[in-house]
């Protein structure tokens, strides 16, 4: 592993905000996996649902080409992001896809009245989690699946609550030839029963183009209160001439099955990381446009306004470094199926500011000492509560006393991904999320959400 402060060591400090994605553009100029500042790609990463205490969450998935698509939408768990739902669904030229997810029983559950075609069709039988369908006043079906805990069924932890919260991947399969009516969800059914994608799911179905987008609210209506959640956008990921349609109930395609480079900025110019001859080389180039030294974002716990901040960090990939007897770099503990506790925790390093720049700081804890709170992440999505109370409702996080009543916090990470196959290496953990905070006003609530501000470090190379 390349040690930064080494002889011919090249560091390179990449900003991944505003200033940097002002300088990305479309997946044109790029044969590389990379972060698409005009939000549109091929795969769609939603950081966070969680449907505890009232909680919902609102996803919606847009087509923003004149192509039909074949996509497959699959929602995970926060605790090793193991599938809890996965379907297909085709969309139109122009066509939005919009989704909730609320509690229903024990666990959660999607629910949609919109008339794009699923498969499965959405609000069907699924063995013990059997979905729904109820005719609205106007007409439309309203569709309910439940999340399955299948995945998991054998772990420690294996109950419904596990599907409460987690996070979500959106993949763009391909693009399926005009001569195929997608809003005919019998055609689409056909298809799938006994038609042409039984024997080859290529069939009139072309490689990914890209051209989708996404959005997400976080909603709580007994709270009152809501807030936009940022999806993270990624470009160029599919391999050239390749065909990813595959059926349902599959778990395919994976963020593994993507092209095995990767473009990053470094405030001038383009940095171009290569894991072609490398074992995962796709999901290595997905975590290296995700990876981030440290993140920077607001906090608000002021008193008078009954303020309450809470961070979300996802990592998307960490499956796929952590589900083995021993953990891959960038990623250093295992997940442990068999134990209940915490598991596959990652060291993070917290600073935290006033407005006016007073600090107080801590040595792999989270400050201060002696409070009773690890300076650790566990889990695939892991919520940081700088309040007593969880501005987002979350019924476990991690607490973090927070002294100021206004300010900000970094959270530094310092491992790394393995070298690529020029020697270059990336700093960090590659993470997604966001700070979400929730202002009281008597019965009235407001929330707003701030994405997190990111730097990223490369190293090493000739």
């Amino acid at each position: 592993m390349p040690v930064l402060n080494k002889p011919k060591t090249n560091t390179k400090k990449i900003a991944l905000g505003v200033a940097i994605a002002a300088q990305l553009s479309t997946s044109a100029a790029f044969a590389q996996q990379h972060v698409n500042s005009e939000n549109t790609g091929s795969v769609l990463l939603y950081p966070f649902y969680n449907v505890e205490n009232s909680n919902d969450t609102y996803v919606h998935v847009s087509n923003t080409t004149a192509e039909s698509k074949a996509v497959k939408v699959r929602f995970m768990e926060a605790r090793n992001s193991s599938v809890v739902l996965e379907f297909n669904v085709y969309l139109g030229p122009y066509d939005i896809f919009p989704l909730a997810i609320t509690q229903v029983g024990d666990g959660a559950a999607v629910l949609t009245n919109d008339a794009s075609c699923t498969v499965p069709a959405l609000g069907t039988a699924n063995g013990n989690y059997d979905g729904t369908q109820v005719e609205l006043a106007d007409g439309a079906i309203l569709r309910t699946q439940p999340f399955v805990p299948y995945q998991y069924a054998s772990e420690a932890v294996s109950g419904l609550g596990r599907t409460l919260k987690g996070h979500a991947e959106v993949i763009e399969m391909g693009v399926v030839d005009s001569s195929i009516d997608v809003a005919d969800c019998e055609v689409i059914s056909k298809l799938w029963s006994d038609g042409a994608w039984t024997l080859d799911t290529s069939t009139d179905v072309t490689g990914p183009t890209g051209g989708l987008s996404g959005s997400s609210i976080y909603i709580n209506p007994e709270k009152a209160f809501s807030m936009n959640v940022d999806v993270t956008t990624i470009d160029g990921w599919a391999k050239p001439a390749t065909n990813y349609h595959a059926g349902p109930g599959t778990l395919l395609p994976t963020l593994n099955q993507g092209i095995s480079t990767a473009t990053v900025f470094d405030g001038t110019d383009y940095v171009t990381l290569d894991y072609t001859k490398q074992t995962d080389g796709g999901v290595l180039a997905t975590s290296a446009v995700l990876a981030t030294q440290s993140v920077f974002n607001e906090v608000q716990t002021e008193v008078v306004i009954a303020a309450e901040t809470d961070w979300v960090m996802t990592f998307p990939t960490k499956k796929y470094f952590t589900n083995a007897t021993s953990a891959a770099a960038p990623f250093t503990e295992a997940y442990d199926s068999k134990v209940e506790t915490d598991t596959a925790c990652e060291t993070v390093n917290l600073t935290r500011f006033d407005r006016s720049s007073n600090k107080t700081t801590g040595s792999g804890t989270f400050v201060p000492e002696g409070s009773g709170v690890d300076g650790e992440l566990c889990g695939n999505v892991s919520v940081m509560s700088f309040h007593p109370n969880s501005a987002l409702g979350v019924a476990d996080t991690t607490a973090v006393d927070y002294p100021y009543g206004a300010g900000a916090a970094t959270v530094e990470m310092t491992q790394e991904l393995p070298a690529d196959d020029n020697g270059v290496s990336v700093v960090g953990l590659p993470v997604i999320g966001f700070a979400g905070t929730r202002i009281v006003n008597g019965a009235m609530s407001y929330g707003y959400a701030q994405q997190h501000k990111t730097l990223t470090i490369t190293s090493g190379g000739i």
